[in-house]
């Protein structure tokens, strides 16, 4: 029988490939399979398209495994690298912005930058070269002095930034919020404004994610508060006062595939999770393990995933990536923890440049 001809796989119909695309997960699959034809690369774009039209099925479904942001080795100010642990490929990003900007985390596959003199605030999506000029944040709450007290109970904790949304997905109604100043404080702003908004009640903020329309935020005590940006910042608490099982540890926040809330806290002797229990009462119940779940955690928009739906991603395990720093000889340095076997495989060499993850984009 003779093979098909390349015309006749063009003559497939729309609904028919959208069926296909529906099986593939991976960011290369989507790329492979929209290279075979015109009509083929038209149905990948419409597909992306209906996805983003959802932003939650979008998230849910199509959750992408991050890549390791690294500094390049030639020239560490202007160039990082992009590293999939997973297949070991690289790709080198290239930008002037690297050099003159602190990175404040990731989200959604944008890099937040601060300008170091003007406190200017920009998003930079490094696979596409976009980025979105956002105002200054007050210089003032960076003069401040730092607090002696909570920088001695608590080791340093890098800043962070979580987008509402890609703004890929909505420009125009997207938030940002993120962490400031020596007590971490917090302020976000939407997508048009002209000034931040500075959340007074909430300091020494560990970990933020967007959930559900709200803002959850994770203190540096282990209170949970979640707040409501659509009108007047009402900050709400949601857990009490938590007793922490050892120091110096770091406490993070990621929303599971499943959509429960999970604070993770990891401290000298290994890796705690707890889950959120909304009814009767919220309260945290200690999680056993993550099962077929994968949590990458570091300076970025904390991501989980399926395992099963990648390729030598390690199930029940976390991929942790952290700022240099002096207090921890695993700091500076990025690797996968079992809970399995507590065991620690090293995914990336010692870096006193940051590291974190970022969410690999259609472009």
């Amino acid at each position: 029988m003779a093979s098909p001809s390349s015309s006749d796989w063009a003559s497939l119909s729309i609904n028919f490939l959208d069926s296909i695309l529906d099986y593939l997960v991976p960011m290369e699959d989507y790329l492979t399979f929209g290279e075979v034809c015109i009509k083929w690369q038209y149905a990948v774009r419409e597909k992306l398209e209906h996805l983003r039209s959802n932003h939650k099925l979008h998230c849910r479904l199509h959750q992408q495994v991050p890549l390791l942001m690294a500094p390049s080795a030639d020239n560490p100010r202007e160039r990082c690298c992009l590293y999939d642990v997973m297949k070991g490929g690289i790709w080198e990003v290239q930008s002037r912005l690297l050099g003159r900007w602190r990175y404040e985390g990731s989200s959604h596959g944008w890099l937040i930058l601060v300008d170091l003199d003007s406190y200017k605030v920009t998003l930079y999506n490094p696979f596409s070269g976009k980025l979105i000029h956002l105002p200054p944040l007050e210089k003032s709450i960076f003069l401040k002095c730092w607090d002696g007290v909570y920088r001695a109970i608590f080791p340093y904790k890098a800043r962070r930034g979580v987008l509402s949304v890609d703004p890929d997905v909505n420009r125009d109604e997207f938030v940002l919020m993120m962490t400031c100043g020596f007590v971490k404080g917090l302020a976000f702003i939407r997508s048009g404004e002209e000034d931040w908004t500075y959340i007074k009640e909430l300091q020494y903020v560990e970990d933020i994610v967007y959930s559900n329309g709200l803002f959850y935020v994770l203190d540096g005590w282990g209170v949970l508060f979640s707040c409501d940006v659509s009108n007047d910042s009402k900050v709400r608490r949601i857990t009490s006062l938590d007793i922490r099982p050892a120091l110096p540890l770091v406490s993070y926040l990621v929303e599971s595939p499943e959509g429960d809330l999970l604070r993770v806290i990891k401290h000298e002797g290994g890796v705690v999770i707890y889950k959120l229990q909304w009814f009767p009462k919220n309260e945290e119940v200690m999680s056993l393990g993550l099962g077929d779940v994968a949590l990458f955690l570091g300076d970025n928009h904390s991501i989980s995933v399926r395992a099963s739906d990648f390729a030598g991603c390690r199930p029940n395990s976390i991929y942790f990536c952290q700022r240099h720093s002096m207090l921890n000889p695993l700091d500076g340095s990025a690797y996968v923890f079992s809970l399995d076997d507590g065991t620690v495989t090293p995914l990336y060499p010692y870096s006193q440049q940051p590291l974190l993850w970022i969410s690999p984009k259609f472009v």
